[in-house]
């Protein structure tokens, strides 16, 4: 069905499928770099935006 849909465009069918496997791709690697962190550091993550760090900077 998208493939008759870009042929119906004319001679664009191959930027839609590069396209959408650019896509499919980029979320998938996306997907599995999520899934494979440790929960150490998605622990650290999460906690990062109620950190207090004035008393870093006070140091430097």
């Amino acid at each position: 069905m998208l493939r008759d849909i870009f042929k119906s465009v004319g001679n664009i069918e191959i930027y839609g499928l590069i396209s959408m496997i650019i896509f499919v791709v980029f979320f998938t690697l996306l997907i599995l770099h999520t899934v494979s962190l440790k929960k150490k550091d998605v622990a650290d993550f999460s906690r990062m935006p109620l950190d207090d760090f004035s008393d870093e900077s006070k140091e430097l």
